[in-house]
């Protein structure tokens, strides 16, 4: 079932934003505290990856389950890179 749900995930984001998600990226939104145990560089090539994602969903709140499942991802996101001012520019906030 989890990986179904991955497959739908990466089909939903490939659909709606013409982009592929790489695996690390992928289980990171599937399972989003996971987050919060990466060291900075790592963080950042989550933050660089995922910027184009959020920029793209971030003002969506009603649609399928994928896109709750980028929101929770983005809360978690959001509360790790708070006081790092260099990795929020990099998403635009």
């Amino acid at each position: 079932m989890k990986n179904n749900k991955k497959q739908n995930l990466f089909k939903y984001i490939k659909d709606t934003t013409g982009l592929s998600v790489s695996k690390m990226l992928l289980s990171f939104i599937i399972e989003p505290n996971r987050i919060t145990m990466l060291n900075n560089v790592a963080l950042k090539k989550i933050v660089i990856e995922y910027a184009p994602i959020f920029e793209k969903h971030r003002y969506m709140l009603d649609g399928p389950s994928e896109l709750d499942q980028l929101a929770c991802f983005d809360l978690v996101l959001m509360w790790r890179i708070g006081n790092k001012p260099e990795l929020k520019s990099i998403l635009g906030i």
